[in-house]
């Protein structure tokens, strides 16, 4: 029997771009092989995903207010579990997700089977000096892994400009194998895109999906905005990820045409965002993870033909502006939103329909032949 496994120590299920390799190597996996993924329970009461054709392990639950001490004893248990799983299991190819998850592929790789093949890939970009001003758990994690860039046979970022910052904070320990790995969503959803009106219509339907923080998004700024003009548009928002002093805020707004939905699940997504008219990103660029950021929200809601607003500091996502063609893609200024036009922005007469194809089936393939091809030794 042939095994692949996969290290993702955050829980899957807050990850809708892990998600989506899964079940596509779900689909893709033989009588002879299995997919083995080792990650933890949220322990939030979310639901915890079932992959046809994948077994996940859960090593180890959250709970709400874990100290510190409590987090690392949470983190070396699960580096010793999964440590051991490895050892069982003997995969022919191992994939392990951020620095966070990197301690029981080191060890297997060093201590027990030096021949393993192994692949990286990093949802997000951490800069050196937050490595150094974070956790010291993770700071030694990162300078084990070191050791295996040049040895990975895949290491993978989102975009371009992750990549290029990481390959200059790796320097001579760069990987020889870098990938561009973007969230894409699964070709299906372009089939929930046609419903919608392209030039403006009364009252216009604003929606944001994701966490919600006062401090790091135009929260405020888009909230003050949409309030003002109730007669015109309505927000919807969807979040199980939010600042408590985020529900205080709106409550103090008292917005008559701003909802907060909570929790939304992924696949629920498409008939929901469709039902829209422009989706929104938020995030204030405070370090470069989210400078250059291209998130899955994006692409999410450009495939179900929204037009999709985004603060200008994300540089990383500069070049999908449109400007002649929609469903458009706006860089905008969130703490000048009054001098826009809302009227004008969404109005789509004088551009042509013409949409980028974008599916985590393409994006994926030669990732999932590479694993697929790995055999057991």
């Amino acid at each position: 029997m042939t095994r692949r496994c996969v290290l993702h120590f955050q829980p899957v299920e807050k990850y809708p771009p892990a998600i989506n390799l899964l079940r596509l190597l779900g689909q893709s996996v033989s009588p002879d092989s299995e997919i083995h993924v080792f990650t933890t329970d949220a322990g939030d009461g979310r639901e915890n995903i079932v992959i046809p054709g994948v077994t996940i392990h859960r090593l180890g639950k959250w709970k709400q207010g874990m100290a510190r001490f409590a987090r690392i004893l949470f983190y070396i248990k699960f580096v010793f579990l999964a440590f051991f799983k490895l050892i069982k299991y003997k995969p022919a190819v191992l994939m392990y997700y951020e620095t966070v998850s990197a301690g029981a592929a080191y060890f297997y790789k060093k201590l027990v089977k030096p021949s393993c093949p192994v692949i990286i890939h990093y949802h997000e970009y951490t800069s050196p000096a937050e490595y150094e001003s974070g956790m010291i758990l993770n700071r030694w994690l990162h300078r084990l892994e070191f050791s295996l860039y040049k040895k990975a046979v895949w290491v993978s970022h989102t975009n371009e400009d992750r990549m290029r910052l990481f390959l200059q904070d790796t320097g001579k320990n760069a990987p020889s194998q870098p990938r561009i790995l973007p969230n894409h969503p699964p070709a299906y959803w372009s089939n929930f895109s046609a419903e919608r009106a392209m030039d403006s219509f009364k009252p216009i339907a604003f929606v944001y999906v994701g966490a919600l923080s006062m401090e790091t998004l135009y929260v405020k700024e888009m909230s003050e905005w949409i309030a003002r003009q109730p007669k015109q548009c309505y927000w919807n928002i969807y979040s199980d990820n939010l600042d408590p002093e985020v529900l205080t805020f709106f409550d103090k707004l008292g917005a008559s045409n701003i909802f907060f939905k909570g929790a939304v699940k992924y696949d629920d997504l498409p008939a929901i965002l469709t039902k829209h008219s422009v989706g929104v990103i938020l995030y204030k660029g405070h370090i470069p993870n989210y400078i250059y950021n291209i998130p899955n929200k994006l692409f999410e809601y450009y495939t179900c033909n929204l037009d999709t607003w985004f603060p200008q500091q994300m540089i990383s996502c500069l070049p999908l502006v449109t400007t002649e063609t929609f469903p458009k893609v706006l860089a905008l200024d969130f703490l000048n939103l009054d001098r826009l036009s809302l009227q004008e922005l969404v109005n789509n007469k004088y551009c042509r329909y013409q949409k980028n194809e974008y599916s985590c089936e393409n994006t994926y393939s030669e990732l999932i032949y590479l694993i697929n091809a790995s055999r057991q030794n």
